[in-house]
């Protein structure tokens, strides 16, 4: 009997399981909630071949239950656009090879997603569908990662590390709008631990009151320090390791002032007082439309309903609260010339590259970012560091040369680029082993490609083109000028290049979000 004949039947609790975060579903739901985060759409597998559906079913069930929901979500957002990309109901040979042919190279991680998937199915005895030539193919690929570092090697000035001077902003005005009353404690709270800790907004969606503690632990003077989860570790479940972090003076005041603000207002919300150890476990930021439903709550099961994640907001409703309080600072970036664009993820950035501009190497931003290893933190020393500086420089050039750089027309791929002119010459960029778009006109060119072709109006940049890989090639030619030469008039030689390459992937990054 299939899982589609299943649907048909009363449900049953044997289809019923628990994810990694404790959250049970049934696995014949067309939805399976994961973490309060995220509830995954699985119509999609009802897609594939009745040979294989539910060997898939079973072992994305298998992921759900031991990994994380965005892993899981990952595996699934990969599985539909096999489907899509390759035509192939099964997991087939031919299915693969028509999924990675439609793949360019810097998406070649999506593919690496479904082979892991594939390979587990395997493991756990469920590929009686999948041919062993699937396997040998497959074992021969050696797969691209994805592209990391787009946006902190640009300096992207809405997805980027913020500039210094848009940084020292949001840190003055801030602390001017909390002194005038204009921003709450909560708010002001919230800045101050992006600010500081530069940690994802999951991980800071998740903190608890207890985890804010005035400690000697790590100095003989009491400091603030907060316990901060870990989120991004293999199989770890809702709050099970901490990294501690210390906190300066006045933001462990600020945050402090807004806990006993934050106790008095659910108190009164529920119309009880709470126990010491139930404040502890109230969430830092509570998710306010759970409120009705705690004040629901029998009072002997307060501190069980505590003790788990339901309370507190999800990561989405946390980025919103601080793109909101930031906001209300009306701060006018000195680069675009408009608001300030804010997201959780340009602290991240931030704090990062001004660690690397002070000269820190790859193992102490892996431990300020809380990353896992230094896989991630390269991007900061080998790029940002040498190149901050000057990419700030050239992108502060006047607006309306940022504005006029490039001049040509973003498409899809190399496909679209033909449709518009048939036999495109491919544009390679061979200091980086790398091809970045597509000419749209046949005429002889004498031009210095890819240099010239970023201030073409002919140029036809592919949307997953590695641009960044240009970019960085551009400014390495930059610096060597500088230390050979020494004039800076030809140093400059190639800035218009530079700011064009910087739009480009910006407007890639449009493309590809709104595609």
């Amino acid at each position: 009997m299939s899982a589609q004949d299943l649907k048909l039947q009363p449900k049953s609790k044997v289809t019923v399981t628990v994810s990694s975060r404790g959250f049970e579903f049934d696995y014949l739901d067309d939805h399976w909630q994961l973490d309060r985060n995220i509830n995954l759409d699985t119509r999609f597998l009802d897609d594939f071949d009745d040979s294989c559906v539910d060997d898939i079913r079973e072992t994305l069930v298998y992921f759900a239950e031991n990994n994380s929901a965005p892993h899981t979500r990952n595996i699934s957002d990969n599985l539909k656009l096999y489907l899509k990309e390759s035509g192939a109901t099964t997991f087939s040979e031919l299915g693969l090879l028509t999924f990675k042919g439609r793949l360019a190279k810097n998406r070649e991680y999506k593919l690496s997603v479904v082979r892991g998937f594939i390979r587990q199915m395997r493991y756990l005895s469920l590929d009686s569908s999948i041919e062993d030539s699937v396997y040998e193919v497959m074992d021969k690929w050696r797969l691209s990662g994805n592209d990391k570092g787009a946006a902190v090697l640009s300096l992207d000035p809405l997805t980027g590390p913020f500039s210094d001077i848009e940084f020292e902003a949001i840190a003055s005005q801030s602390a001017h709008k909390y002194a005038e009353g204009k921003i709450t404690s909560l708010q002001y709270a919230l800045i101050l631990l992006f600010k500081a800790t530069g940690r994802r907004p999951e991980q800071i969606a998740t903190l608890k009151v207890k985890d804010v503690v005035f400690s000697v632990k790590y100095t003989t003077k009491k400091i603030y320090v907060i316990k901060i989860p870990r989120i991004k570790q293999r199989r770890n479940k809702f709050r099970s390791t901490f990294k501690d972090f210390g906190l300066i003076d006045d933001a462990g005041k600020v945050i402090t002032k807004h806990i006993k603000e934050h106790i008095v207002k659910v108190e009164q919300d529920l119309g009880r007082k709470l126990t010491r150890a139930q404040k502890n476990k109230l969430p830092l930021f509570i998710d306010s439309s759970c409120l009705q439903a705690l004040i629901d709550t029998p009072k002997g099961m307060l501190t069980k309903v505590l003790d788990t994640e339901l309370l507190h907001m999800t990561s989405n409703n946390m980025s919103s609260m601080l793109v909101k309080a930031v906001n209300k600072l009306k701060i006018t970036s000195e680069r675009t010339g408009e608001r300030i664009h804010i997201s959780p993820y340009r602290f991240r950035y931030t704090l990062g590259t001004r660690a690397a501009r002070a000269g820190s190497g790859t193992l102490t931003i892996a431990t300020l970012l809380d990353h896992g290893s230094t896989q991630n933190t390269g991007i900061y020393i080998e790029n940002v560091p040498e190149f901050a500086l000057e990419i700030s420089k050239i992108m502060n050039q006047s607006l309306m040369v940022y504005a006029s750089a490039f001049a040509g027309r973003v498409v899809k791929d190399e496909d679209e680029a033909n449709k518009g002119n048939p036999k495109a010459t491919r544009i390679p960029c061979h200091e980086k082993d790398c091809d970045i778009g597509s000419c749209g006109t046949n005429s002889f060119c004498t031009d210095y490609a890819p240099v010239a072709c970023y201030l073409c109006p002919k140029f036809r940049p592919w949307s997953d083109a590695p641009h960044h890989l240009v970019l960085q090639w551009l400014m390495e030619e930059r610096e060597h000028l500088k230390e050979t030469l020494g004039d800076m008039t030809i140093v400059a030689i190639n800035d218009r290049a530079i700011i064009a390459v910087c739009q480009v992937i910006k407007l890639c990054k449009e493309y590809n979000e709104n595609a």
